[in-house]
């Protein structure tokens, strides 16, 4: 078996070798935890997610890191840090505000079945390690002190802008903000930041009161914990300038060691409406709202149905097909259940078939996780199954198989859905038209208060509750027995 990744840096697919054997070190850029996690968040997670469930079935032992931004993210229009921008909107403390949102970013990443990494790893936590990077880099003569803020000199570093493909004198940094007249040249970055008086997050470092940049964080605890060089680094490609080329020439400034990085794996953004989909626009759709419309399973599932490096706009059809994909899984699983009481063959007939296209579906996984061709063979499998089933052609040993290979390749993606409790679905159907109807009363009784604690009620249940021109529509979600 022999997994090729696609490396930015390189632009081609390439086999993959970590440095460490039957290891992988991979970090992935995480959230600045000041609002909720988005769909386009949760598309990039879940590739990631993928790729390590895959590199652990290979047989390594992953070791994943995400760190959280809680300082120096600042706006590109304004230069306000986000997290102090969000606390003064709420009124409350930095910190606080942090702590919510990341609350609920790991709330909704659960929900979305993705696997926690190993260390979570929040910028003000690696402090120590920022300053003596910092100070580092201001040694082997990559970075400058200017009124009281360190920045890193571009110039020095001369490969800045190979993993983008931007040479330094196309770059054109604070094109969209007054520019810096501390900088020596407008492109160079800030590593610790002077703090004003006023500023609600700073500490003291050999250079004064301040904080750290954004791009400063991710290299420091990535060395810390990994040390001068590692496996894969993951992230949205709009991540690949300027933040991933600073890490770049701060990594390979401080260490010598080159590359940082052996492996860039960038994921494609998620669009809405052909823009992508980014706080900064407010074109968003939180992952939870998203979450309490769509079952986990056919969320990661459209989001699995583009190359991972390509584009994914969002459409609510595409989901709902999804759904209606989820479920064809989840009857295939119910009909092997049901048949295999009493298999009319006693030898295998399809167990080969079954193999096969498990080998097929590995061989696109190991060909940079190709999920177009992955799931066309995933759904070969189901057909093949339902086909076989339908003729009366298989043996026990037929079924198990199936289900096993089933399971087995569709929780790559945590696409297979949660067995159903069995209900009565005319006694539900009975009983919902009878809440409707009750609270169409309370309704008319202009009593919207006790209307809506019902539809609260009912979501706690599980139960989606719409009010449309057409009337109320529900549906119930699927639930772990």
């Amino acid at each position: 078996m022999v997994l090729k990744l696609t490396n930015t840096m390189s632009g081609k697919k390439e086999v993959f070798k970590p440095l460490e054997k039957g290891r992988v070190k991979i970090f992935v850029c995480g959230m600045t935890d000041y609002d909720y996690m988005h769909l386009g968040h949760g598309r990039t997670y879940a590739f990631y997610d993928v790729l390590i469930r895959f590199l652990k079935s290979l047989g390594y032992k992953v070791y994943y890191i995400q760190n959280i931004t809680d300082v120096g993210h600042l706006r590109e229009d304004t230069g306000e840090d986000r997290v102090i921008k969000k606390a003064t909107e709420e009124k409350k403390d930095p910190m606080e505000v942090v702590d919510f949102y990341m609350r609920k970013h790991l709330e909704a990443a659960d929900k979305l079945k993705l696997e926690r990494p190993n260390i979570l790893a929040r910028a003000t936590g690696h402090l120590i390690e920022i300053i003596e990077q910092v100070k580092a880099l201001l040694k082997n003569g990559y970075a400058y002190e200017a009124n009281g803020s360190v920045y890193f000199d571009v110039s020095k570093f001369k490969d800045y802008g190979k993993l983008s493909k931007r040479v330094p004198k196309e770059l054109r940094t604070g094109a969209r903000v007054e520019i810096n007249p501390d900088k020596k040249n407008p492109r160079d970055f800030a590593l610790w930041i002077k703090a004003p008086k006023e500023h609600a997050l700073k500490w003291p470092s050999p250079w004064g009161l301040g904080y750290p940049g954004w791009h400063i964080e991710d290299t420091a605890i990535a060395i810390k914990y990994f040390g001068p060089q590692y496996d894969i680094h993951g992230a949205a490609i709009e991540l690949a300038f300027p933040h991933h080329e600073a890490e770049i020439a701060q990594a390979e400034g401080t260490t010598g060691i080159k590359p940082y990085v052996r492996y860039w794996v960038h994921t494609g953004l998620l669009t809405i409406n052909g823009e992508p989909m980014s706080k900064s626009r407010g074109n968003y759709i939180k992952l939870l709202d998203a979450l309490e419309e769509h079952s986990a399973e056919a969320l990661r599932l459209w989001m699995a149905s583009a190359n991972y490096r390509k584009p994914l706009d969002y459409s609510k059809k595409d989901i709902e097909d999804a759904e209606k994909n989820v479920e064809k899984i989840s009857n295939v699983l119910e009909l092997i259940e049901e048949k295999s009481m009493r298999p009319p063959k006693k030898k295998p007939t399809f167990v080969k078939d079954i193999l096969e296209l498990e080998k097929q579906f590995i061989e696109h996984m190991e060909d940079d996780i190709n999920t177009p061709h992955v799931f066309a063979t995933f759904w070969q499998l189901i057909s093949l199954v339902n086909k076989k089933i339908d003729e009366d052609i298989y043996s026990k040993e037929d079924l198990e198989t199936a289900k096993e290979t089933i399971v087995k390749l569709g929780n790559f993606f945590q696409i297979i859905p949660e067995k159903k409790e069995k209900i009565d679905e005319k006694i539900v159907g009975d009983l919902m038209s009878f809440i409707i109807e009750l609270r169409q009363k309370i309704r008319d009784k202009e009593d919207y208060e006790t209307s809506d604690e019902i539809r609260r009620k009912l979501r706690e249940l599980d139960v989606t509750f719409e009010d449309t021109p057409e009337g109320v529509k529900w549906r119930i979600k699927t639930r772990k027995t």
